[in-house]
C-alpha cells in the first residue's frame, strides 16, 4: 500500500508523505502523527480562519458599503458551510476523501480572490457564499478521516488535538486581521486567505493519503443521500448529541458574529485590541481541549460533555446578568464569555464522537450532516441578531443562553429516552 497517491514524476512523494505520516495510515492506528493533526487542523481551520481573520473588517465594510448589516455576511457564510457540508459527505463517502477536498480547496481559493475584488455588499455576499462551499469540505471530510482511523475515546482524544491546531487560528487571526487594517485594505485579508487554501491545496495534493479506500465506499447514487439523511435524522443514537451539538454550536457562531459589533461598535474597543480579546477566549478554547485530551483518560466522554454544558449554562446566565445591569461593565462582558466560548473545547470533541461513533461504513454522511446541522443553526442565530437593532451586548446574551439552555434540556430528554429503550429491549 502506498501512503500517497502521487504521480511518477513526484519522486520525492513516498518520502514527503512519510515525513507527515509515519510508517502507516491503517484504521485504528495507535497514534496518530503530528503531520496527520497539522494537516487535518489546517484543513478543519478553513472555517475558523474565515470567519475570525475577516472579523476586525466588519465595521471597515459596512462603512465602506453604507451598509450597517454587514454581520449578515456571516450568516450568508454559515449558511454555504451548512449546504457544502451535506453535499462533500456524501461525495466523500462515494469517491474517497482526497478528490472532494482537492476541489473544495480550489473554490476556496477563487471564491476568497472573488471577496477581495468584490465591488459591492451584494458580491461580496456571494462570494462569501462560495467561500464557505468550498471551506466547508474541510470540516466534513477532516471528522471522516479521524472516523477512519481512530474509535471511541481515541476518536475524541485526536478531535481535541485537532481542536489545538485550529484554536491558534482564533488567537492569531484577529491579530493579524486588525494589523492588516492598519497598513492595508481589507481585502487584503482575503488576499491573505487564498494563499492559505494554495498551501492548503498543496498539502492535499502532495501530502494526504486516501483513508477511505474503493472496497469500503458507498456505491448508492448521490440522490440517495436525501433518504441516507432522514433515515439518520430518525435515529436517536445520533439526535442524542447531534442536536445538542448544534444548539451549543449556535450560541458561539452568536459570539462570533456579534463580538466585533459589541467590543468595538458598544464598548468602543479598537480593531487591533479587539484581536487581543478574541485571542484570549480562543486560548480558553484551547485549554479546554487539552483539558479534555486529559480527562478522557479518566472520565467518559459522555460524563464530560454533562459536565460542560452545565457549566457553560451558569456562565450563559451570568452573561445574561453582566449584559442586561452593565455588572463588571465590559470586563464581566467578557469574563462570562471567556467560560462560554472555552467550554466548546469540551463540548464539541466529545459530542462529536458520540454521534458518529455507531456509524463506522457512513462517516463521512454522519460528519457532513453534524455539521450542517450546526452551521445552519449558527445561520439562524446569527440572522436573529438583526432582529434587535439596539446597540447592546444584551440580544448576543440573550441568544448564546437560550441556546445553552436548549441544548442541556434536549440532552436530558434524549438521555431518558435512550435509557427507556435500552431497558425495554432488555425486558424483551
Amino acid at each position: 500500500m502506498t501512503l500517497c497517491p502521487l504521480r511518477p514524476w513526484y519522486t520525492q512523494g513516498q518520502r514527503f508523505c512519510a515525513l507527515f505520516w509515519g510508517n502507516s495510515v491503517e484504521p485504528a492506528s495507535k497514534t496518530p502523527s503530528l503531520g496527520l493533526i497539522f494537516i487535518l487542523g489546517a484543513l478543519a481551520a478553513y472555517g475558523p480562519l474565515s470567519t475570525d481573520l475577516y472579523m476586525p473588517a466588519l465595521p471597515t465594510i459596512a462603512q465602506e458599503f453604507q451598509n450597517p448589516q454587514a454581520h449578515q455576511t456571516m450568516a450568508v457564510y454559515f449558511l454555504g458551510l451548512s449546504l457544502g457540508q451535506l453535499l462533500y459527505g456524501p461525495l466523500s463517502d462515494r469517491l474517497g476523501r482526497r478528490r472532494p477536498l482537492l476541489v473544495g480547496s480550489g473554490l476556496f481559493v477563487l471564491a476568497s480572490l472573488g471577496c477581495a475584488l468584490a465591488p459591492s455588499m451584494p458580491l461580496l455576499v456571494f462570494f462569501r457564499f462560495l467561500q464557505a462551499l468550498g471551506g466547508s469540505v474541510g470540516m466534513v471530510t477532516t471528522l471522516a478521516i479521524v472516523r477512519d482511523l481512530f474509535r471511541g475515546r481515541q476518536a475524541a482524544q485526536v478531535i481535541s488535538y485537532l481542536t489545538l491546531v485550529m484554536g491558534a487560528a482564533p488567537i492569531l487571526a484577529p491579530l493579524v486581521g486588525g494589523q492588516i487594517l492598519l497598513y492595508l485594505d481589507w481585502r487584503a485579508i482575503f488576499v491573505l486567505l487564498a494563499l492559505f487554501g494554495l498551501l492548503c491545496l498543496g498539502l492535499v495534493g502532495l501530502a494526504l493519503p486516501e483513508t477511505h479506500p474503493p472496497a469500503r465506499r458507498t456505491q448508492s447514487p448521490l440522490w440517495a443521500a436525501l433518504g441516507d439523511y432522514i433515515r439518520l435524522l430518525r435515529e436517536r443514537a445520533f439526535l442524542a448529541y447531534a442536536l445538542p451539538n448544534s444548539l451549543m454550536g449556535a450560541g458561539f457562531f452568536t459570539y462570533l458574529s456579534a463580538a466585533s459589533p459589541v467590543f468595538i461598535g458598544v464598548y468602543g474597543v479598537s480593531p487591533q485590541h479587539f484581536g487581543f480579546i478574541f485571542g484570549l477566549n480562543a486560548f480558553g478554547l484551547i485549554l479546554s481541549s487539552q483539558l479534555n485530551a486529559l480527562l478522557l483518560k479518566r472520565r467518559s466522554s459522555r460524563r464530560i460533555l454533562v459536565g460542560a454544558m452545565g457549566l457553560m449554562v451558569g456562565a450563559a446566565l451570568g452573561l445574561v446578568l453582566a449584559a442586561a445591569t452593565g455588572l463588571g461593565g465590559m470586563l464581566g462582558v467578557w469574563a462570562a464569555l471567556f467560560v462560554c466560548v472555552g467550554g466548546m473545547g469540551l463540548v464539541r470533541p466529545n459530542a462529536q464522537a458520540l454521534a458518529m461513533e455507531p456509524y463506522p461504513e457512513r462517516a463521512g454522511l454522519a460528519s457532513s450532516l453534524l455539521g450542517a446541522l450546526g452551521s445552519s443553526a449558527g445561520a439562524l442565530a446569527g440572522s436573529l441578531l438583526g432582529l434587535f437593532p439596539e446597540a447592546s451586548a444584551l440580544p448576543m446574551a440573550l441568544i448564546i443562553a437560550v441556546c445553552y439552555i436548549l441544548a442541556l434540556g434536549l440532552f436530558g430528554v434524549f438521555q431518558l429516552l435512550l435509557r427507556t429503550s435500552s431497558q425495554n429491549l432488555l425486558r424483551s
